[in-house]
């Protein structure tokens, strides 16, 4: 069932995994939050966590990502509230900035700006499966445990990355 909503929602699903990146999200899920209609699966989103490091400053980055819903069941709340239960699990696990792609074209950003995210004016940079750094745009953040910190990242110009693990959301 979630073949089904990542290739609905993104395209592919886990016959189609990137072989340069090793895994369809390049990154090891901490958990997931799962829509369900009945028994069906018609909604996913992936939780992640791992430790990063700012300008000399280490840090839980973790947040969501792969937020997915068929699109019989959109406009029915369903991304926000998933969105809520997941910075809500984040947060209680110490996440300190939450982090996720979101593409400019697309109009999911238009929600995450409701809850407080805010676009990097910059690439962030990941690693992936083979330990090569690799850059991604349109990555907005949001500071849970830690604003003073998501400030500062959004104000000043050092490397931001997803850490040393790899992969990004």
């Amino acid at each position: 069932m979630l073949n089904v909503i990542n290739k609905e929602c993104f395209g592919f699903d886990d016959t189609e995994i990137n072989q340069d990146e090793g895994h369809m999200f390049g990154a090891v899920e901490f958990g997931a939050y799962l829509l369900l209609d009945d028994t069906r699966i018609v909604g996913v989103s992936y939780l992640y966590k791992r430790l990063s490091e700012y300008d000399g400053q280490k840090f839980h980055l973790g947040g969501f990502g792969g937020l997915g819903i068929l699109p019989e069941y959109r406009g029915k709340g369903y991304a926000r509230e998933m969105t809520e239960r997941s910075l809500h699990l984040a947060y209680e696990v110490g996440v300190d900035i939450a982090c996720l792609f979101a593409e400019r074209a697309a109009t999911v950003h238009k929600l995450y700006e409701k809850f407080g995210f805010a676009y990097l004016d910059r690439e962030a940079y990941y690693f992936d499966s083979l330990g090569a750094e690799r850059v991604i745009d349109d990555v907005m953040i949001f500071g849970l445990c830690d604003m003073e910190l998501a400030k500062k990242i959004l104000r000043t110009k050092h490397k931001f990355g997803y850490g040393k693990e790899e992969g990004c959301w």
